[in-house]
């Protein structure tokens, strides 16, 4: 999925607050877990970095790849900075 499209996705999914921003902690490792990407919704593949991400509410683990993940926390910077 092209970069444009993914950042218009995160967007909208912050918008509508189906995806948050109160990220704890986040590790990265292999992907290949059968998981899919919150941001773009496309299957992690074990060639993929997936990054593991914990809430600070305490909701479910969010997966994301690499790309993902640094689109996420750029639309999330704004949020955070208020």
């Amino acid at each position: 999925m092209e970069t444009a499209l993914i950042r218009k996705r995160i967007r909208d999914l912050l918008e509508s607050r189906t995806l948050p921003c109160d990220q704890d902690r986040a590790w990265a490792g292999r992907g290949g877990h059968g998981t899919h990407c919150v941001a773009c919704g496309e299957r992690i593949e074990p060639a993929d970095v997936e990054f593991e991400v914990e809430l600070l509410s305490g909701g479910p683990m969010l997966r994301l790849h690499r790309v993902c993940y640094a689109i996420w926390r750029e639309e999330c910077e704004p949020q955070t900075t208020r």
